[in-house]
């Protein structure tokens, strides 16, 4: 039997899931690193902490899962979208890695947004708004206040794509490669998904210094000697992924044209799957994993992140069990008390980077049971708020919103957002991004339907249901948390 390995380098952790050939998982490491905040409003991560993440997650593989590890026949790699790696053409980075939590450019994308290339916009050129989160303002931004980087840069490569980089080798230019759903993630590319040279000239950067475009499930390279005998790898083809929320879309089944998913994890997102190309901005466009399909998707920067920092700076010494069940203690709307998770400005659907972060009402009458509920209730207030835009938008609400990422292994958390979008949550046994793209890796590999062997894998594991009482409840706080 063989076996896959798929990793995703997430906003905080590093995954790397080993799977058999059936889909079935063995094992999932992690390794985490830093994000570092020079100054408010800006997000940055070394490479190098990723590059010794993936050191660190696999050497767990190898030491657990020897005789599989020894057996992989194929990796694959998935990652958070804008996030770009300015490099020398060495593939070595030139500075740390802006996140997409980044909020720095919000200026430069407010231009973006009101300046137009002959008569076209760039959202009418790439059918995605301008905001902080892409790399385009991004760029932007770094040749207003960091030209030498820019005009340094010969290879600029995404978060995922430069660690894969690593394990087939960064001198041959076949290997500067990507893929569409990061060309459009970086907002320098058209509606046809393939880069656009008005666009491109507009970060500053050379043409030559982007990454050749390939298809999702392409092959692009092997793992070399070099890092074979640095990982303890065989030397197995490595396989073109794609940004997370494209991937995960494979922990989803029955996977079609009307699937809809609810990500919990560093970042909050409500995405939809569509059938046609449709637009809705600022709603985010991406193509979709399966031929065929594209997503709708809006999204919150602090989602788990914003309830972590709630626990580790206002209840410390307790772990986050023990803050999920002081939540679940406390009564619906948090004893008056909310929580605005505006920790890195505010995207969908309030797309306000000034926004901060507050917890208003705080009285010697709350104690820990109510911080932590208005935590968990004001994550969910800006899902809802996201829920609701997007349903006004794209004119459609799906019937159930399918759970991914850490968060959603909350079955209190599950509940409390079922009663809060009053819409049913259902919820697989695998829900990581490190896993669907393993489970993508192997499908590659095996020439089989992904979504044929997501379906084929994948195993229930609960069903929330609204509580229609609850509900009532939840929509007149979220009107209040509205206001104020």
């Amino acid at each position: 039997m063989g076996f896959f390995l798929g990793i995703d380098l997430g906003a905080s952790a590093l995954k790397a899931c080993l799977m058999d050939a059936t889909g079935c998982p063995l094992l999932t490491a992690r390794a985490s690193y830093d994000t570092h905040h020079p100054q408010p409003g800006h997000s940055e991560q070394n490479p190098a902490d990723w590059l010794a993440a993936m050191h660190s997650a696999l050497a767990s593989l190898r030491h657990e899962q020897a005789e599989a590890y020894e057996a992989i026949d194929a990796i694959g790699f998935s990652g958070g979208a804008h996030i770009g790696v300015l490099c020398d053409g060495a593939a070595k980075p030139l500075r740390p890695a802006i996140m997409w939590s980044d909020q720095r450019a919000h200026k430069q994308a407010a231009a973006l947004a009101t300046s137009g290339e002959a008569a076209e916009s760039v959202e009418d050129i790439a059918g995605n708004a301008p905001n902080a989160t892409w790399t385009l303002p991004q760029l932007i931004w770094l040749g207003a206040h960091e030209p030498d980087i820019i005009q340094a840069t010969e290879k600029l490569y995404f978060a995922k794509d430069w660690l894969a980089a690593q394990l087939i080798g960064v001198s041959a230019q076949d290997h500067h490669v990507t893929d569409p759903t990061e060309a459009v993630g970086s907002l320098m590319a058209g509606r046809d998904n393939k880069w656009h040279d008005g666009l491109i000239a507009l970060s500053g950067l050379s043409a030559t210094a982007l990454p050749h475009l390939v298809d999702i499930g392409s092959m692009i390279g092997m793992v070399s000697l070099g890092a074979a005998a640095a990982f303890g790898l065989p030397l197995v083809p490595v396989y073109q992924g794609a940004i997370d929320t494209s991937m995960e879309w494979l922990c989803v089944a029955p996977l079609d044209a009307t699937s809809a998913s609810l990500k919990l994890a560093s970042a909050g997102v409500v995405s939809f799957t569509s059938s046609d190309a449709a637009r809705f901005a600022p709603v985010s466009y991406y193509p979709h994993i399966l031929d065929g399909l594209s997503y709708h998707a809006a999204g919150m920067s602090d989602c788990m992140g914003a309830i972590e920092f709630v626990r580790q700076n206002f209840t410390p010494k307790l772990d986050a069990q023990a803050f999920e069940a002081a939540a679940a203690e406390a009564p619906i709307g948090a004893e008056g008390l909310l929580f605005y998770p505006y920790l890195s400005g505010a995207r969908a659907p309030f797309w306000d980077a000034t926004l901060n972060a507050e917890l208003r009402g705080l009285t010697r009458g709350h104690d820990q049971t109510a911080i932590a509920r208005a935590a968990y209730e004001g994550v969910g207030h800006v899902l809802t708020a996201i829920w609701h835009d997007m349903t006004d938008r794209l004119g459609q609400k799906p019937d159930a919103l399918h759970i991914l990422g850490g968060g959603g292994k909350s079955d209190f958390f599950c509940q409390m957002l079922a009663d809060m979008l009053a819409v049913p949550i259902k919820r697989g046994q695998e829900t990581d991004c490190a896993y669907a793209t393993a489970l993508f890796t192997a499908a590659c590999h095996l020439g089989k339907r992904p979504e044929e062997m997501a379906l084929a894998a994948y195993q229930p594991q609960g069903e929330f249901t609204p509580d229609k009482s609850h509900c009532a409840v939840y929509a007149s706080l979220q009107q209040a948390f509205l206001e104020t």
